[in-house]
């Protein structure tokens, strides 16, 4: 690679580097600014050119008729008479100087327009005056007496005096014609006072609405600022997030597409905490029930007595915390993410596992009120149903299921006819090892993996007793549009 290239390369990468550091807001902001930078741009050269061209206009209007009448009046008179006959055709606004310069071609800090002059020769040789040269320019004129120049004061117009008497100088245009007949060698310069030079106050009049444009940019980029407040608290709590604080949920404002972003991070957040206090109430109740089995297989290996009582008490033991292991991995296991995302057809998989119930004899029935369609992994959604409607049969005898929908989530209510939880331990129900009191085989895990697996999906899970007696779980996961 060349040098040249090699710097190209790095000052490309150095740019794209300043210009992925910017924020959102940042570069927002860039980008109106500098669009409308552009735009102000090729305003204000259309405005010069639009003045210019009007410029130009007067110079050829103003001036056709005043030419032809003027060369038109001296051509009909020999050159030695023509000296006299110029005076009586001067004004305060116009002057005719005979003299044998081309005074256009020499106009000190004017303009000269060779095209200009060429239509002008074609239109007083159209009218059978024949030119042999023609020279046709303009300049700005300073009326002040003190700063008035040669030029002001040899073309001989009267209007400069308005001008220098006046409080705020008028810098008018004085039109050059300078016409060489043909076979002559004398110039007939005709002066014609045009319009004063307003060039920069029309500009400026025309200008403003850059000057609203930047007015609103300015209170554009402030309303940008905003809009993109969440954004900024949004990455804070992203930052805070990822260090282990504690965060909690940020108020959803801002563009709908904001709001909507704030509300998926604070349904993210949600479940992160969630995960990692179910992960840390799982540790401890694992430490808690397995401290009291290793403490007596601690005090019974220390013990040198060794009996067949003992040998059984430790094989007890074993057994124990063999099965608190074989729960933890259990519930690892029923939570684990398996399988893709999906479309779920609940009306289906509910169907199926209540005729699955059906089948192995249990009292279980399902009333579909409305169909509905959600996004997540089928196989973990179904262990956490069958969780539930097995539960219910399990503790109440029966399980009713519903299907219908509120508020743009699907819901999944499995009721039974048990004697429900106290209003005390409902929170406490999904916690790791919490069986509250129920009698038989089991390890506490049923309601924690149902949560874990319902708030990965997106979803919660609330439990309340029925009025009339039971257990009501109502499962709610967002429906797919």
């Amino acid at each position: 690679m060349s040098w040249s290239s090699w710097v190209h390369n790095s000052r490309e990468t150095s740019t794209a580097m300043r210009w992925a550091n910017l924020t959102l807001r940042g570069q927002v902001t860039f980008v109106v600014i500098a669009s409308w930078l552009v735009l102000e741009v090729i305003s204000v050269l259309l405005d010069v050119v639009q003045i210019r061209q009007a410029r130009l206009e007067e110079l050829k209007n103003r001036g056709d008729g005043f030419l032809r009448e003027v060369v038109t009046t001296l051509g009909k008179v020999p050159p030695e008479d023509r000296v006299k006959l110029a005076l009586s055709l001067n004004n305060a606004e116009r002057s005719v100087v005979i003299s044998a310069d081309d005074t256009a071609a020499s106009v000190a800090g004017g303009r000269r327009y060779p095209a200009v002059a060429e239509w002008f020769k074609s239109r007083l040789e159209a009218q059978g005056t024949s030119v042999a040269a023609l020279s046709v320019a303009d300049r700005v004129v300073n009326t002040n007496e003190k700063q008035k120049d040669d030029f002001a004061k040899s073309s001989g117009l009267g209007g400069f005096q308005e001008g220098a008497a006046s409080e705020s100088p008028v810098r008018p245009i004085v039109g050059v014609y300078s016409v060489r007949l043909a076979d002559e060698t004398v110039w007939i310069n005709c002066y014609l006072l045009l319009a004063p030079e307003n060039f920069w106050p029309v500009l400026f009049a025309r200008s403003v609405d850059s000057l609203i444009g930047l007015v609103l940019v300015g209170l554009l980029a402030l309303l940008i600022g905003r809009v993109m407040a969440p954004l900024s608290g949004l990455a804070e709590n992203a930052e805070r997030l990822g260090r282990g604080e504690e965060v909690g949920a940020l108020k959803a404002t801002g563009s709908a597409d904001i709001r909507d972003t704030v509300t998926a991070f604070n349904q993210m957040e949600a479940r992160i905490v969630q995960a990692l206090e179910y992960k840390t109430a799982l540790l401890r109740s694992l430490g808690h029930d397995l401290k009291s089995p290793l403490a007596r297989l601690k005090t019974e290996m220390d013990n040198k007595t060794s009996t067949s009582t003992k040998k059984f008490q430790l094989h007890k033991h074993l057994e124990n915390v063999e099965e608190i292991v074989n729960a933890v991995t259990t519930f690892t296991r029923e939570t684990r993410r398996d399988g893709d995302v999906t479309r779920i057809d609940l009306p289906s998989l509910l169907e199926f596992l209540v005729e699955e119930q059906q089948d192995d004899g249990h009292d279980a029935t399902l009333a579909i009120q409305s169909a509905a369609i959600v996004c997540g992994r089928h196989n973990a959604l179904t262990r956490a149903v069958r969780n539930l409607i097995e539960n219910a049969i399990k503790y109440g005898t029966c399980a009713r299921v519903t299907l219908s929908t509120a508020d743009g989530s699907a819901v999944i209510c499995v009721e039974d006819e048990g004697p429900g939880i106290p209003p005390e331990q409902m929170d406490a129900a999904f916690e790791p090892f919490q069986r509250l009191g129920a009698s038989g085989p089991g390890s506490g895990l049923g309601l924690s993996i149902v949560r874990a697996i319902i708030v990965d999906q997106g979803g919660s899970i609330t439990l309340a007793n029925r009025s009339v007696g039971g257990l009501s779980a109502s499962v709610f996961l967002p429906v797919e549009g």
